[in-house]
C-alpha cells in the first residue's frame, strides 16, 4: 500500500460536530481504531480475458495491516469484492447485471475471497473473522448492539474483522449501494479514531487527472461537506463505487469527528 496521507480531512472545530458517546468512546480504549476501506479495484485485475485476483496488492494490504497490529493499532477491514471474486470462481468475464445472478455470482465469490484473506492473514500469524451486514443492521438499535459487541470482542481475542455487505441476500431498498457509506457509517458507530479509503489515484483532485490536464491536488480538505469537485468520469468499472461516494463517505465521518484519508491502493 502507498502513502497514507494523500488526502485527509480534519476534525471539526466546533465540539458539537463531535458526539460526547464518540469522545467517551475513544479515551477509553488503550489502543487506537482504525477502519481501512478497500475496494475491488485494489483487489483484481481485469482484461478482455476476464478478472484476475491483484496478489501482489491483496499481500501488500494484508502486510500493511499486519505492521499497523505490531504497531499498538486496532484495525476493521471493510473490504469488498465478493463479485469479483465470484467471477474468477465461476469463470465468467464480464460482471453480471442482473440482480439475481450478481446474488449468486457475490455468494460463490465471498467464501474464496475470506479463505485468500485467511492464508494471506495466518502467513502473519494473524487470524480473520467475517461480518456480512445489512443496511438494516444499522436502522435496528439491538442488531448494532450485536454486531458491535462482536466487533469489539474479536478486537479483544486478536482477531482482524473483515466486513462486507450481504450481497446475497440484500434487496434493493436496503442495500447501501457501495462500502464506502458502510466503512463510513462503521466508523462513525464504533467511534474509530481514523477512517481511510483505498482508491486508485495519488490524490483528490478537482477533476479526473485522466481526462483533465489542469486537475488540482487537494491535499487537506478542511470542510469536505462544502467541497466541490468534478467526480463525473467513471472509475475503474469493477465496482459499485468511486471517488463521489468516497467524498460523501468523507462527509459521513468527519461530520462525526472522524478523521478520514485517502490512500493509493494500487
Amino acid at each position: 500500500m502507498a502513502k497514507t496521507d494523500n488526502f485527509q480531512t480534519r476534525q471539526p472545530a466546533s465540539p458539537t460536530a463531535t458526539s460526547s458517546t464518540a469522545s467517551m468512546g475513544t479515551s477509553q480504549r488503550e489502543s487506537p481504531l482504525l477502519i481501512l476501506k478497500v475496494g475491488t479495484s485494489s483487489l483484481m485485475l481485469s482484461d478482455e480475458t476476464g478478472f484476475r485476483v491483484n496478489l501482489a496488492n491483496l499481500a501488500r494490504l494484508v502486510d500493511t495491516i499486519g505492521s499497523l497490529r505490531r504497531d499498538g493499532y486496532q484495525v476493521v477491514l471493510v473490504s469488498s469484492g465478493a463479485v469479483g471474486m465470484g467471477c474468477i470462481k465461476l469463470g465468467m468475464t464480464k460482471r453480471p447485471t442482473d440482480v439475481r445472478t450478481k446474488q449468486a455470482v457475490a455468494a460463490a465469490g465471498q467464501s474464496h475471497l475470506l479463505r485468500l484473506y485467511e492464508d494471506l492473514f495466518g502467513a502473519l500469524k494473524l487470524q480473520v473473522a467475517q461480518l456480512l451486514i445489512n443496511q438494516s443492521d444499522f436502522l435496528d438499535k439491538d442488531h448494532w448492539q450485536s454486531v458491535k459487541s462482536t466487533i469489539h470482542e474479536c478486537l479483544a481475542l486478536g482477531v482482524v474483522p473483515i466486513i462486507n455487505e450481504n450481497d446475497s441476500t440484500n434487496t434493493a431498498e436496503m442495500r447501501f449501494g457501495d462500502n464506502d457509506n458502510l466503512a463510513a457509517l462503521t466508523a462513525v458507530q464504533l467511534e474509530a479514531d481514523a477512517l481511510f479509503l483505498c482508491t486508485d489515484v495519488d490524490f483528490l483532485y478537482t477533476a479526473n487527472p485522466r481526462s483533465d490536464p489542469n486537475a488540482k491536488a487537494l491535499r487537506i480538505v478542511d470542510e469536505p461537506w462544502a467541497l466541490q469537485v468534478d467526480t463525473a468520469d467513471e472509475g475503474s468499472g469493477m465496482g459499485t463505487g468511486g471517488m463521489a461516494t468516497k467524498i460523501l463517505a468523507a462527509r459521513t465521518a468527519s461530520t462525526a469527528g472522524v478523521p478520514c484519508g485517502l490512500i493509493n491502493g494500487q
